[in-house]
């Protein structure tokens, strides 16, 4: 009867605090991984952007190169 009084009120509630901060720690997880997907996101764009007018200030420098040519 002891045994099960102290797994009652002892071994369940601390069971239950863990689901509950493993609960909170997945959620923490999801919203980190949001997070990273998202900078990824911004990074791609930000160098496809930058690559992007590199590479019109390259072909418009060969432009006029032939034109002077």
């Amino acid at each position: 009867m002891v045994a099960c009084l102290s797994i009652i009120f002892i071994v369940a509630p601390i069971s239950k605090q863990q689901q509950q901060i493993t609960q909170i720690y997945s959620i923490t997880i999801i919203q980190t991984s949001i997070i990273q997907a998202i900078l990824a996101v911004v990074i791609v764009v930000a160098l496809i952007y930058i690559l992007n007018k590199f590479k019109k200030i390259y072909l418009y420098k060969k432009l006029l190169g032939k034109e002077k040519g």
